[in-house]
This record gives C-alpha cells, structure tokens and sequence, in this order.
C-alpha cells in the first residue's frame, strides 16, 4: 500500500499559537478568506551518523509569516518560475539555491506534502513539499536573510527540542519530520516519496472548551484502497 501524506495528521496534536487563536476568535466564518500565494518549500536531507537528518533554517523573529519558527527552505513562486514546466518544482528548487547554495534538479527530489495555512490568517500561503537529498561534493550554508540561523539536524532531536518548548513548528513541518523521524535512511525516505499519495492538508481551527485547536483532514477514502 502506498505513503499516503495525511496519515501521519491523526498523531499530532500542536498547540494552536496564541496570535493565531485570537484571529480564530475574531473571524468571521460569512467572510472570504485572503487567497494563499503559491509557494514551494525542499525538505533537504543527508544521512548522518544516527540516520537521517534535515536542514532547518531558524526565521527571524520580525517577519510578517512563520516568525521565530523552524522551516525548511523554500518561499513563494516567483515569475521567474512560470515559464518553467513544472513552476511550482522549480520553485522550490531555486529557492533552496538561493537560501542555501545548493543546486538541485528536478530528478532529485520526490512529492512529499502539500499544504494551505489556515482561512483564519490574513497572510497566506498554497505550499507543495519536496524532498531530495543534498547531492555528493556540495554544502548547504545559511544564504538567507530571513533567517538567524542555520543547521543540519536529526528529525528526532527537532521533535525533542519542540516538545521541550525550545524549538517552534508549524504544523507542516512538524508532520514531515515526525514521519522522517521513523525512516532509517535518505534512501527510504526518497523511496516513500516516489510511491506516495499527496492530498491537500487544510488545518482548521475550532475552539474546544475554552481554548483552540487544529482539525486535519483524513486521507479520502479512495485514496486508502
């Protein structure tokens, strides 16, 4: 049975942060959401001493999205990108060199995600993940000026430091490296990806009690057979 992009959602249970709670408070459901810009983001990988890791890039804490949160490289589409044949790969593909001076190409990277952030937030994003690993004889180092820093690390030891509350996730990320976290090596993960169904995560957020939190789709049913 094929690597289905939604199974792993039942599991996680994030905290809803607290700016994002009060644009739930605030929305009004009879209102149009702002419509997401489209973007890419590369989940670039190696394989370390304790199998795999990620490259992570810390943003800072002034920017307008994803403030003071781990990511993995990536950013919007450009139109640069449109008369690529496939915009959205090629994307992503010039954003990791950009942020981190490795060069891709299309045939190194495999689907893995896709993702659209919440109608409550004013800005908005339509993410496709990539995968692939960081190719023999290059680097990855922190080009970005969005970010405060930049690192190689195990799935694992990012999924501890979140649930230590010393690292910040946003749902995306912390669903792909909690799958990441299971595989024994970049060879299985690009293996999962090339045998995978992507469908698209919409995280809502409804109140329960007297807080909030995130509702994730299931994967469709057709897609399980």
């Amino acid at each position: 049975m094929p690597s289905h992009s939604l199974s792993v959602l039942a599991s996680l249970a994030p905290a809803v942060p607290s700016t994002l709670a009060q644009l739930a408070e605030g929305w009004d459901p009879a209102a149009p959401p702002s419509h997401p810009r489209a973007a890419a983001s590369v989940v670039l990988c190696r394989d370390g001493d304790g199998g795999v890791e990620t490259y992570l890039l810390h943003r800072h804490a002034r920017m307008a999205f994803a403030a003071s949160v781990a990511v993995f490289p990536g950013g919007g589409l450009e139109p640069v990108d449109a008369s690529a044949p496939d915009p959205l790969l090629a994307s992503g593909l010039r954003e990791t060199h950009e942020e981190t001076g490795v060069r891709l190409a299309a045939a190194d990277v495999v689907r893995w995600a896709h993702w659209i952030t919440p109608v409550v937030q004013p800005l908005r994003y339509d993410t496709h993940f990539f995968l692939a690993a960081l190719p023999p004889g290059q680097t990855a180092e922190d080009l970005s000026t969005e970010t405060e820093g930049a690192g190689w690390t195990s799935p694992a030891d990012a999924l501890t430091a979140y649930g230590a509350g010393e690292l910040a996730l946003m749902p995306p990320t912390l669903s792909i490296l909690t799958e990441l976290a299971d595989l024994p090596s970049v060879t299985a993960a690009l293996e999962v990806g090339r045998d995978r169904v992507v469908e698209t995560a919409l995280p809502e957020v409804v109140r329960a009690g007297a807080g909030w939190v995130y509702r994730y789709p299931g994967p469709r049913a057709e897609a399980r057979r």
